[in-house]
């Protein structure tokens, strides 16, 4: 007899925890930009106001997408085993930043701070990939 179904309570909170994590670095970006951008990538002094607008018009953008994300987790907390195409995008999304945030830092263009989300994203990959083996399924 499988176990999958009774996986769930515990899917459940950790998709919930997926969702959070990703709020907790969107909100802060978007609503103090320049925080984020001193955080993350060691930006400070935003006094050119045209190339700021974009600069702080694409950094929002992007974690406007994060939050949107985040949002999906939470979706696939409420049922773990019906939204498997959302852990999928979960997984690309996730490596696809995470390789842009140790890359830039390898560069020298990101801080220990953009090395850290990076390695909170990597962790939570490897738990969807392990969901999308191991986790329970909707009929």
């Amino acid at each position: 007899m499988s176990d999958r179904p009774t996986q769930s309570g515990r899917w459940r909170l950790f998709f919930l925890a997926a969702g959070l994590w990703n709020w907790c670095g969107a909100v802060p970006a978007i609503f103090w930009p320049g925080l984020n951008l001193n955080l993350f990538y060691a930006i400070t002094g935003l006094q050119d106001y045209p190339l700021n607008y974009y600069l702080v018009f694409l950094n929002r953008s992007f974690w406007i997408a994060v939050l949107v994300f985040g949002l999906g987790y939470l979706i696939i907390a409420s049922d773990p085993g019906k939204h498997l195409g959302i852990v999928v995008m979960g997984i690309i999304g996730k490596v696809i930043v995470a390789l842009a945030w140790y890359y830039l830092f390898a560069m020298g263009k990101a801080t220990g701070f953009a090395v850290f989300a990076a390695t909170g994203d990597s962790l939570f990959t490897v738990f969807f990939i392990l969901f999308l083996v191991r986790g329970p399924r909707s009929p």
